[in-house]
């Protein structure tokens, strides 16, 4: 696949990513957060249980299964956990400022489990996306539902920590394992880790079609085509280049607000929305030829751990 169009996937991917805000907030009044937690993994595990014939099979290694269960613990249980449980508590505005260290922490990951050297292009990318990411978040007005916000921003900044553990995961199982098998995995443990406390609550009275719709956009559109992307792309390109595009997650949430429940953006916002573009654009930039070959430093840093 050639790496622009790649790009162009993950700027699409992070962009439903950030619908996802909505969504739960949507949900939080019908469901419970364990319910909500499992209808974000079981209709992708649906899905993949389908296509489970033609995933291509892994080269197992001795001890990769703790691997493949950190895999899953990060991410989606302990990110979506997390991400859930700020949401409740946070407004997103504030959840969005708290995202921006993902790429950072993914980059310094990167560094110290592989080697992966961030060149001056893409750390003055970073900076400048996360700078726009602050001015985003800061100008955001107060959600009314943030009841406690520093609860909630702990929550979230976890969730950036386990989403940093799990690209790193990714990384060392890339390999080995094909993309698709690694969602599976995820999706398969997600759903048993979540089951149990989705079943110990009472199920809502009454579902409408815009709560279902709610759910299937989680689970199909999150929580299956988002991570294939992912997947495929940190198979691809340097892990800090992939969560780089983290930092489009708020910014989209704000377009869709704006679109979706009328809320409206402030100059300052739309400048920083501008700066997290340029700045993705700069770190992102293809460092091949755009033929679909491997950046040299991915290569390099396979299973190097």
């Amino acid at each position: 696949m050639p790496t622009a169009f790649l790009f162009l996937l993950l700027v699409v991917a992070h962009i439903i990513w950030g619908g996802g805000f909505i969504v739960i907030k949507l949900l939080i009044g019908t469901f419970s957060l364990p319910q909500i937690l499992l209808a974000r993994v079981f209709l992708a595990a649906v899905i993949y249980a389908l296509l489970w014939h033609k995933i291509p099979k892994p080269e197992y290694r001795k001890g990769d299964w703790k691997f493949l269960v950190l895999l899953a613990l990060c991410e989606p249980f302990l990110l979506f956990t997390f991400e859930t449980l700020g949401l409740a508590y946070t407004t997103a505005s504030q959840a969005g400022m708290i995202v921006a260290c993902a790429p950072l922490a993914a980059a310094l990951g990167a560094l110290f489990f592989y080697k992966e050297k961030v060149n001056t292009r893409c750390a003055l990318g970073i900076c400048a996306a996360v700078a726009g990411v602050v001015v985003v978040s800061a100008f955001g007005e107060a959600d009314a539902t943030a009841s406690r916000p520093l609860l909630g921003n702990l929550f979230i900044f976890c969730g950036v920590l386990s989403s940093t553990a799990y690209a790193l995961t990714v990384k060392h199982l890339a390999e080995r394992y094909s993309f698709l098998f690694l969602s599976a995995v995820q999706v398969f443990e997600a759903t048993l880790l979540f089951l149990p406390g989705a079943l110990a609550g009472p199920m809502p009275a009454a579902i409408s079609w815009k709560v279902l719709g709610a759910m299937v956009y989680l689970g199909v559109g999150i929580t299956f085509f988002v991570y294939v992307v992912i997947n495929y792309a940190l198979t691809r390109i340097k892990a800090a280049h992939v969560i780089l595009f983290a930092n489009l997650i708020p910014v989209s949430t704000l377009v869709l607000a704006y679109l979706i429940l009328g809320e409206r953006l402030l100059p300052a916002q739309y400048a920083g929305a501008a700066l997290v573009i340029c700045g993705v654009l700069l770190a992102g930039a293809p460092e091949s030829s755009g033929t679909g070959e491997e950046p040299v430093g991915i290569r390099e840093t396979r299973g190097e751990v």
